[in-house]
C-alpha cells in the first residue's frame, strides 16, 4: 500500500503542476479581458483623450519590452521560480492600485508593473508547458489558448454583469486583486525545472548576451515572430478596441459596448474549444491559410457595413476565425529552438516592438481623423499571414498533413 502511494504521489503532483502552469494563463487573460471591458468607463471616468488611452497600453508595453528578454534569459536558469513567483505577487499589487488609483498616472504606473510581471510569470509558465512536453507543441499551445479564452469571455461577462447590477469597475479590479493574491499561494510552493538549465548555476552576462544574439540570428524563428506580431493585430489590439469602437462610432450605449466584447471573446472561446481537436487531425498552416482570407473579407465588411447587428455577428465570425492563429504561429516559434523556450520569449520580447506602438498610433490617428479611420490600420493583420504564410510543400509535416 505505501509503494502504490509511493508510485501516484508524484503523479499527482505532476498533475497539479500542471493544472497550475495552465490557470496562470486563465488569470492573465481574466485580467486583460477586463480592461477591454471597462475601458470605456475608465475613460469616461479619468476624463481621458484617446491618446492617452493608447499611451496605457503603448508605454507599459515599451518598458515591458526591455525586461522581458532579461527575464527569459534568466528564465533558462535556476531563477525561473523566483521570477514566476515574482510577476505573480508585483500582478496583485498593480491590480489594486488600478482599482484604487484616480489619476492617469497611477493607473499607467499600475499598467506598467502588470506588463512588466506578465511577462515573467505568464511567459515563463508557458515556456514551462512547452518544456514537459516538446513534442506537443501546437496541442500545449491550443490547450493554454483555450483555458485563456475562458478567462477573457469570463471577464466581459462578469464586467457587463457586474454594470447592470450597478456596481463599478474598481471594486472589479480590487476582486481581481484578491484572486491574484489566491494564485500567489497556489505556486509558492511549485517547482519550476522542467528546463535544462534548472540545475545549473547561473550564467554569465557574456554568455547570456551571447545566447540572445544567436537567438536573433535565427532566421526562421524571427519569421515565424513577425508573423505572430502582425496576427496580433486582429488579435488583442482588435479587442482592446472594439469596446470604443462600438460605443464612439457605432452608436451604441456603453453597456451595449462591453457586450461586443463579451460576443467577441466568447465566440472566441468557441473557436478555440473546437481547435483542440481540429489540431489533432489538421496541421496549423492549414487553418491559417484558411481563416486569414476569411478574416480579411469579414473584417472589410465589418468597417463598411452600417447595419448594428450584422456588426456584432460579423464581430463574431471574425474572433471565431482568428482562434488557431496564435498558438499555431507560436508553436512554431518554440519549434524553431526546441528546448531553449526561455530564449524564444526573450526574442518574442524584442519582436515585440511591431506591434507595440499600434494602440498609440491609433489613438493619434483616432484624435485626428475619426476611430472609424483608424480601425483600417488592423486589416494588415490578416495581410501579413495570407502573403507571409508558407505554401504548397512548406510547413507539411512528418506525416504528411500541412
Amino acid at each position: 500500500m505505501l509503494a502504490k502511494l509511493n508510485t501516484h504521489t508524484p503523479q499527482r503532483a505532476m498533475l497539479w503542476f500542471v493544472i497550475a502552469l495552465y490557470s496562470v494563463e486563465f488569470l492573465d487573460e481574466l485580467i486583460y479581458g477586463m480592461v477591454g471591458a471597462v475601458l470605456p468607463h475608465l475613460k469616461t471616468d479619468l476624463a481621458l483623450t484617446y491618446t492617452q488611452v493608447g499611451m496605457l497600453f503603448t508605454i507599459p508595453g515599451l518598458i515591458a519590452m526591455m525586461a522581458e528578454p532579461i527575464i527569459g534569459l534568466l528564465g533558462d536558469t535556476r531563477y525561473r521560480r523566483a521570477l514566476v513567483l515574482g510577476g505573480i505577487a508585483s500582478t496583485t499589487l498593480g491590480l489594486f492600485l488600478v482599482g484604487s488609483g484616480h489619476t492617469f498616472l497611477v493607473v499607467l504606473l499600475a499598467f506598467t508593473m502588470m506588463a512588466s510581471a506578465s511577462g515573467a510569470y505568464v511567459n515563463l509558465a508557458q515556456a514551462t508547458l512547452i518544456d514537459l512536453n516538446p513534442s506537443r507543441s501546437e496541442q500545449t499551445m491550443a490547450r493554454w489558448v483555450l483555458l485563456g479564452y475562458i478567462g477573457v469571455a469570463a471577464a466581459p461577462l462578469i464586467a457587463t454583469a457586474a454594470f447592470y447590477l450597478g456596481y463599478g469597475w474598481r471594486g472589479l479590479y480590487l476582486a481581481l486583486a484578491g484572486v491574484a493574491g489566491l494564485y500567489t499561494a497556489m505556486l509558492l510552493r511549485q517547482r519550476f525545472d522542467a528546463h535544462a538549465g534548472a540545475n545549473e548555476e547561473s550564467a554569465s552576462p557574456r554568455r547570456l548576451a551571447q545566447l540572445l544574439m544567436a537567438g536573433l540570428r535565427n532566421s526562421e524563428l524571427l519569421k515565424w515572430m513577425l508573423l505572430t506580431e502582425m496576427a496580433d493585430l486582429m488579435l488583442d489590439k482588435f479587442l482592446e478596441v472594439t469596446g470604443l469602437y462600438f460605443a464612439d462610432v457605432v452608436g451604441v450605449g456603453l453597456n451595449a459596448a462591453s457586450g461586443a466584447v463579451a460576443v467577441a471573446t466568447t465566440v472566441g472561446l468557441v473557436g478555440s474549444v473546437a481547435l483542440v481537436p481540429i489540431l489533432e487531425r489538421v496541421r496549423g498552416l492549414r487553418l491559417l491559410r484558411v481563416t486569414a482570407a476569411i478574416v480579411m473579407i469579414a473584417y472589410v465588411a465589418f468597417l463598411l457595413l452600417p447595419f448594428v447587428w450584422l456588426k456584432y455577428l460579423l464581430l463574431g465570425l471574425i474572433s471565431f476565425c482568428a482562434a488557431p492563429w496564435y498558438p499555431a504561429l507560436h508553436a512554431k516559434s518554440y519549434d524553431a529552438l526546441p528546448g531553449q523556450s526561455g530564449l524564444v520569449m526573450a526574442v518574442g520580447a524584442l519582436a515585440n516592438i511591431t506591434s507595440l506602438f499600434v494602440p498609440v498610433v491609433i489613438g493619434r490617428i483616432a484624435d485626428v481623423v475619426g476611430l472609424q479611420w483608424a480601425m483600417w490600420l488592423l486589416a494588415l493583420g490578416p495581410v501579413a499571414l495570407i502573403v507571409g504564410l508558407p505554401c504548397g510543400n512548406n510547413g507539411v509535416g512528418p506525416d504528411g498533413r500541412s
